[in-house]
C-alpha cells in the first residue's frame, strides 16, 4: 500500500496546457494516468473481458449516430482536467491541436472504478456541459443515466436494469436494451 502524502506538503497542480506539453514530449508514454482536477491520477487499470465486451457492444450500438464516436480518447475540461471516457459522441471535429471540450454523450464502463466514475468524473462531465452521461455498472447489471448538468454536477440520475430500454442519446441511435448489453457477463 502506498504511503499517503502528508497534508502539509505542497502539491503542484497542472493545467491542461502543461499536461498536453508533457504528453507531447513523451514523458507520460505508457503511464496509465489522466489529468483530473489538476492532478495526475492513475485511474486506468487493465481491462477485464467484461469491460472490453461492453465497450465493443456500445461501439456497435452507437456507430449509427450522426456524430463522431470516440473510444478512450481525451475530453478537455478547462482548465485542469482531461479525462479519457470509455466512449464519447462528439458533435463536431475539434480544432487542430485540441481535444473536444464537450460531447453529446459520455460513457464510462465501471467494473471497479465506480467511485471515480460517480464522483470526480461525473462532476467534470457536468462541468463540460455534457448533457447525457451513462455509467454502465457491470457488476450491478445496470446503466445509470445522468442528465441535466449544472455547476455542482448532474441534477438527475435514472437507473435502468434488464428489461429496461435507455432512451436514445443522439439522432440515429436506437434505444439501448440493457438486458441485451449486459447479458452473459460475469
Amino acid at each position: 500500500m502506498a504511503a499517503a502524502i502528508a497534508p502539509s506538503l505542497p502539491i503542484h497542480r497542472l493545467d491542461v496546457e502543461t499536461y498536453n506539453q508533457m504528453v507531447d514530449s513523451g514523458a507520460l508514454e505508457g503511464e496509465p494516468v489522466e489529468l483530473l482536477e489538476g492532478l495526475l491520477v492513475e485511474v486506468m487499470s487493465p481491462q477485464s473481458p467484461d469491460h472490453a465486451a461492453v465497450i465493443e457492444e456500445l461501439e456497435s450500438h452507437l456507430a449509427s449516430a450522426r456524430a463522431r464516436l470516440r473510444t478512450q480518447l481525451p475530453l478537455e475540461v478547462p482548465s485542469d482536467s482531461e479525462p479519457e471516457p470509455d466512449l464519447a459522441l462528439v458533435a463536431e471535429k475539434p480544432p487542430p491541436g485540441r481535444h473536444p471540450r464537450t460531447a453529446l454523450l459520455v460513457v464510462e464502463v465501471a467494473v471497479s472504478s465506480h467511485e471515480a466514475d460517480r464522483g470526480v468524473k461525473a462532476e467534470l462531465y457536468a462541468k463540460a456541459g455534457v448533457p447525457t452521461y451513462w455509467l454502465v455498472d457491470v457488476p450491478g447489471k445496470a446503466v445509470e443515466v445522468r442528465s441535466d448538468p449544472g455547476p455542482e454536477g448532474y441534477r438527475r440520475c435514472e437507473v435502468y436494469k434488464a428489461g429496461d430500454r435507455v432512451p436514445s442519446p443522439a439522432e440515429g441511435v436506437a434505444d439501448l436494451d440493457v438486458g441485451a448489453l449486459l447479458d452473459g457477463l460475469s
